[in-house]
Protein backbone atom coordinates (compact mmCIF):
# COMPACT_ATOMS: atom_id res chain seq x y z
CA UNK A 1 0.00 0.00 0.00
CA UNK A 2 1.24 3.46 -0.85
CA UNK A 3 2.54 5.83 1.80
CA UNK A 4 -0.08 8.37 2.86
CA UNK A 5 1.04 11.98 3.18
CA UNK A 6 -0.67 14.79 5.01
CA UNK A 7 -0.23 17.28 2.21
CA UNK A 8 1.64 19.74 4.43
CA UNK A 9 5.24 19.82 3.35
CA UNK A 10 5.37 16.08 2.64
CA UNK A 11 5.32 15.15 6.31
CA UNK A 12 4.46 11.55 7.21
CA UNK A 13 1.27 10.79 9.06
CA UNK A 14 1.44 10.11 12.78
CA UNK A 15 -0.05 7.16 14.65
CA UNK A 16 -0.40 6.18 18.30
CA UNK A 17 -0.60 2.42 18.82
CA UNK A 18 -1.39 1.09 22.29
CA UNK A 19 -0.19 -2.43 22.97
CA UNK A 20 2.41 -1.85 20.27
CA UNK A 21 5.15 -3.91 21.89
CA UNK A 22 4.01 -7.38 20.90
CA UNK A 23 1.62 -9.52 18.88
CA UNK A 24 -0.93 -7.73 16.72
CA UNK A 25 0.15 -4.32 18.04
CA UNK A 26 3.73 -4.99 16.96
CA UNK A 27 2.62 -6.10 13.51
CA UNK A 28 0.57 -2.92 13.09
CA UNK A 29 3.48 -0.76 14.20
CA UNK A 30 5.94 -2.43 11.85
CA UNK A 31 3.62 -2.19 8.85
CA UNK A 32 2.88 1.49 9.42
CA UNK A 33 6.47 2.46 10.23
CA UNK A 34 7.87 0.66 7.21
CA UNK A 35 5.33 2.45 5.02
CA UNK A 36 6.35 5.89 6.17
CA UNK A 37 4.27 6.59 9.26
CA UNK A 38 5.76 8.00 12.43
CA UNK A 39 4.58 5.94 15.40
CA UNK A 40 4.28 6.37 19.15
CA UNK A 41 3.74 3.00 20.79
CA UNK A 42 2.66 2.29 24.37
CA UNK A 43 2.75 -0.87 26.45
CA UNK A 44 3.58 -2.44 29.78
CA UNK A 45 6.96 -3.98 28.90
CA UNK A 46 9.77 -1.60 28.03
CA UNK A 47 11.90 -4.34 26.47
CA UNK A 48 9.07 -5.36 24.13
CA UNK A 49 8.56 -1.76 23.06
CA UNK A 50 12.25 -1.24 22.37
CA UNK A 51 12.40 -4.47 20.38
CA UNK A 52 9.50 -3.35 18.21
CA UNK A 53 11.19 -0.01 17.58
CA UNK A 54 14.43 -1.77 16.65
CA UNK A 55 12.62 -4.16 14.30
CA UNK A 56 11.05 -1.23 12.45
CA UNK A 57 14.55 -0.12 11.51
CA UNK A 58 15.55 2.21 8.67
CA UNK A 59 14.22 3.52 6.36
CA UNK A 60 11.15 3.90 8.58
CA UNK A 61 10.21 7.06 10.37
CA UNK A 62 11.18 7.04 14.06
CA UNK A 63 9.19 4.84 16.42
CA UNK A 64 8.86 6.47 19.83
CA UNK A 65 8.03 4.36 22.89
CA UNK A 66 6.41 4.93 26.28
CA UNK A 67 6.02 2.32 29.00
CA UNK A 68 2.74 2.90 30.85
CA UNK A 69 -0.32 1.14 32.22
CA UNK A 70 -3.39 2.42 30.39
CA UNK A 71 -5.66 0.93 33.05
CA UNK A 72 -4.62 3.87 35.25
CA UNK A 73 -5.23 7.59 35.02
CA UNK A 74 -1.49 8.21 35.35
CA UNK A 75 -0.73 5.83 32.50
CA UNK A 76 -3.20 7.48 30.15
CA UNK A 77 -1.96 10.94 31.06
CA UNK A 78 1.64 9.82 30.49
CA UNK A 79 0.78 8.67 26.96
CA UNK A 80 -0.99 11.92 26.13
CA UNK A 81 1.87 13.92 27.64
CA UNK A 82 4.44 12.02 25.58
CA UNK A 83 2.54 12.77 22.38
CA UNK A 84 2.24 16.45 23.40
CA UNK A 85 6.01 16.82 23.84
CA UNK A 86 6.53 15.49 20.31
CA UNK A 87 4.56 18.50 18.97
CA UNK A 88 3.04 16.43 16.19
CA UNK A 89 -0.35 16.14 14.57
CA UNK A 90 -2.35 12.96 15.16
CA UNK A 91 -3.75 11.05 12.19
CA UNK A 92 -4.47 7.64 13.69
CA UNK A 93 -5.13 6.07 17.07
CA UNK A 94 -5.02 2.27 17.25
CA UNK A 95 -6.46 0.86 20.48
CA UNK A 96 -4.76 -2.52 20.67
CA UNK A 97 -3.80 -2.87 24.34
CA UNK A 98 -5.92 -5.49 26.11
CA UNK A 99 -6.02 -7.76 29.12
CA UNK A 100 -7.58 -11.21 29.27
CA UNK A 101 -7.80 -13.82 32.00
CA UNK A 102 -9.83 -16.92 32.80
CA UNK A 103 -11.67 -17.33 36.09
CA UNK A 104 -14.08 -19.84 37.65
CA UNK A 105 -17.60 -18.69 36.87
CA UNK A 106 -18.75 -18.76 40.51
CA UNK A 107 -15.59 -17.13 41.87
CA UNK A 108 -15.32 -14.06 39.69
CA UNK A 109 -13.09 -11.35 41.09
CA UNK A 110 -14.17 -7.68 41.09
CA UNK A 111 -10.49 -6.75 40.78
CA UNK A 112 -10.12 -8.81 37.61
CA UNK A 113 -13.22 -7.24 36.11
CA UNK A 114 -11.94 -3.75 36.96
CA UNK A 115 -8.47 -4.37 35.50
CA UNK A 116 -9.82 -5.77 32.24
CA UNK A 117 -12.58 -3.22 31.78
CA UNK A 118 -10.23 -0.34 32.57
CA UNK A 119 -7.80 -1.50 29.87
CA UNK A 120 -10.15 -2.97 27.27
CA UNK A 121 -12.98 -0.44 27.48
CA UNK A 122 -12.44 2.61 29.69
CA UNK A 123 -8.98 3.39 28.25
CA UNK A 124 -10.33 2.88 24.73
CA UNK A 125 -13.24 5.25 25.37
CA UNK A 126 -11.17 7.98 27.01
CA UNK A 127 -8.23 7.86 24.61
CA UNK A 128 -10.57 7.76 21.62
CA UNK A 129 -12.44 10.82 22.90
CA UNK A 130 -9.17 12.65 23.40
CA UNK A 131 -7.88 11.67 19.94
CA UNK A 132 -11.11 12.69 18.21
CA UNK A 133 -10.78 16.10 19.85
CA UNK A 134 -7.31 16.53 18.35
CA UNK A 135 -8.42 15.24 14.96
CA UNK A 136 -11.41 17.59 14.90
CA UNK A 137 -8.97 20.51 14.89
CA UNK A 138 -7.27 19.04 11.81
CA UNK A 139 -10.48 18.20 9.99
CA UNK A 140 -9.54 14.53 9.52
CA UNK A 141 -8.31 11.41 11.28
CA UNK A 142 -9.07 7.79 12.09
CA UNK A 143 -9.53 5.65 15.20
CA UNK A 144 -9.28 1.87 14.95
CA UNK A 145 -9.95 -0.40 17.92
CA UNK A 146 -8.92 -4.05 17.96
CA UNK A 147 -11.96 -6.03 19.10
CA UNK A 148 -12.51 -9.78 18.91
CA UNK A 149 -14.99 -12.20 17.40
CA UNK A 150 -15.56 -13.21 21.02
CA UNK A 151 -17.21 -9.86 21.50
CA UNK A 152 -20.21 -11.28 19.65
CA UNK A 153 -19.67 -15.06 19.85
CA UNK A 154 -19.50 -17.39 22.82
CA UNK A 155 -16.38 -19.47 23.44
CA UNK A 156 -16.59 -23.22 22.87
CA UNK A 157 -14.21 -24.73 25.44
CA UNK A 158 -13.92 -27.93 23.37
CA UNK A 159 -11.48 -26.07 21.11
CA UNK A 160 -9.24 -25.16 24.06
CA UNK A 161 -8.53 -28.42 25.84
CA UNK A 162 -6.56 -27.82 29.04
CA UNK A 163 -7.26 -24.08 29.02
CA UNK A 164 -10.90 -23.83 30.02
CA UNK A 165 -11.71 -26.82 32.26
CA UNK A 166 -15.44 -27.17 32.81
CA UNK A 167 -15.32 -29.17 36.03
CA UNK A 168 -13.99 -27.36 39.10
CA UNK A 169 -15.29 -26.44 42.57
CA UNK A 170 -15.67 -22.83 41.44
CA UNK A 171 -17.52 -23.71 38.26
CA UNK A 172 -16.44 -23.70 34.60
CA UNK A 173 -13.44 -21.56 33.67
CA UNK A 174 -14.49 -18.65 31.47
CA UNK A 175 -13.31 -15.18 30.41
CA UNK A 176 -16.47 -13.12 30.91
CA UNK A 177 -14.76 -9.76 31.46
CA UNK A 178 -12.82 -10.03 28.21
CA UNK A 179 -15.88 -11.04 26.19
CA UNK A 180 -18.02 -8.30 27.70
CA UNK A 181 -15.40 -5.62 27.09
CA UNK A 182 -14.89 -6.62 23.46
CA UNK A 183 -18.63 -6.59 22.84
CA UNK A 184 -18.78 -3.13 24.36
CA UNK A 185 -16.08 -1.63 22.13
CA UNK A 186 -18.08 -2.56 19.03
CA UNK A 187 -21.01 -0.56 20.42
CA UNK A 188 -18.65 2.24 21.44
CA UNK A 189 -17.28 2.37 17.89
CA UNK A 190 -20.74 2.98 16.45
CA UNK A 191 -21.47 5.73 18.97
CA UNK A 192 -18.16 7.52 18.39
CA UNK A 193 -18.45 7.20 14.61
CA UNK A 194 -21.84 8.92 14.61
CA UNK A 195 -20.48 11.86 16.59
CA UNK A 196 -17.08 12.16 14.89
CA UNK A 197 -18.29 11.94 11.30
CA UNK A 198 -19.15 15.64 11.20
CA UNK A 199 -15.45 16.41 11.64
CA UNK A 200 -14.30 13.92 8.98
CA UNK A 201 -12.99 11.57 11.67
CA UNK A 202 -13.65 7.89 11.04
CA UNK A 203 -13.99 5.25 13.79
CA UNK A 204 -13.93 1.50 13.12
CA UNK A 205 -13.32 -1.81 14.88
CA UNK A 206 -11.26 -4.74 13.59
CA UNK A 207 -12.27 -8.03 15.22
CA UNK A 208 -9.71 -10.81 14.73
CA UNK A 209 -10.52 -14.49 14.83
CA UNK A 210 -7.97 -17.18 15.62
CA UNK A 211 -4.62 -15.42 15.31
CA UNK A 212 -1.35 -17.15 16.09
CA UNK A 213 1.18 -14.99 17.93
CA UNK A 214 4.52 -15.90 19.54
CA UNK A 215 3.41 -14.42 22.86
CA UNK A 216 0.30 -16.60 23.16
CA UNK A 217 1.23 -20.05 21.83
CA UNK A 218 -1.59 -22.52 21.22
CA UNK A 219 -1.16 -26.21 21.92
CA UNK A 220 -0.64 -28.11 18.68
CA UNK A 221 -3.78 -30.22 19.10
CA UNK A 222 -5.89 -27.17 19.91
CA UNK A 223 -4.41 -25.25 16.98
CA UNK A 224 -5.36 -28.12 14.68
CA UNK A 225 -8.94 -28.10 16.00
CA UNK A 226 -9.23 -24.34 15.53
CA UNK A 227 -7.81 -24.54 12.01
CA UNK A 228 -10.25 -27.29 11.00
CA UNK A 229 -13.14 -25.16 12.29
CA UNK A 230 -12.02 -22.19 10.17
CA UNK A 231 -13.24 -22.22 6.53
CA UNK A 232 -9.78 -21.13 5.34
CA UNK A 233 -8.38 -24.11 7.29
CA UNK A 234 -5.62 -22.23 9.09
CA UNK A 235 -4.96 -19.74 11.86
CA UNK A 236 -4.46 -16.10 10.98
CA UNK A 237 -1.29 -14.04 11.21
CA UNK A 238 -0.87 -10.70 13.03
CA UNK A 239 0.27 -9.18 9.74
CA UNK A 240 -3.15 -9.89 8.24
CA UNK A 241 -4.80 -7.79 10.94
CA UNK A 242 -2.23 -5.04 10.38
CA UNK A 243 -3.11 -4.90 6.69
CA UNK A 244 -6.76 -4.21 7.47
CA UNK A 245 -5.84 -1.54 10.03
CA UNK A 246 -3.65 0.23 7.50
CA UNK A 247 -6.46 0.15 4.95
CA UNK A 248 -8.89 1.69 7.44
CA UNK A 249 -6.35 4.43 8.18
CA UNK A 250 -5.84 5.20 4.51
CA UNK A 251 -7.69 7.46 2.10
CA UNK A 252 -8.91 4.32 0.34
CA UNK A 253 -11.30 3.90 3.30
CA UNK A 254 -12.46 7.53 3.28
CA UNK A 255 -16.17 6.50 3.30
CA UNK A 256 -15.84 3.73 5.91
CA UNK A 257 -16.87 4.43 9.49
CA UNK A 258 -18.90 2.90 12.31
CA UNK A 259 -18.14 -0.61 11.08
CA UNK A 260 -16.85 -3.81 12.63
CA UNK A 261 -14.42 -5.54 10.28
CA UNK A 262 -14.31 -9.24 11.12
CA UNK A 263 -11.01 -10.83 10.10
CA UNK A 264 -11.41 -14.48 11.07
CA UNK A 265 -10.91 -16.65 8.01
CA UNK A 266 -14.65 -17.33 7.96
CA UNK A 267 -14.85 -18.64 11.55
CA UNK A 268 -18.06 -16.72 12.30
CA UNK A 269 -19.69 -17.60 8.98
CA UNK A 270 -20.70 -21.12 10.11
Amino acid sequence: MRVEWDGAGGLPRVAIITGGGRGIGRAITLRLARNGWRCLIAGLDEDDLKETAALAGPPSEPVETICCDLATVDGREALIGCWSTMALRLDLLVNCAARSSAMPLFEQSPDTWRAELETNLVAVALLSGWAIGRMREQGRGAVVTIGSIYGSLGLNSAFYEGTYPQESPGGPMRSPAYHASKGAVAALTRELAIVAGQWNVRVNTVSPGMIKTPERPVRADNAARLARATPLRRLGRPEEIAAVVEFLASDDASFVTGAEWVVDGGWSAW
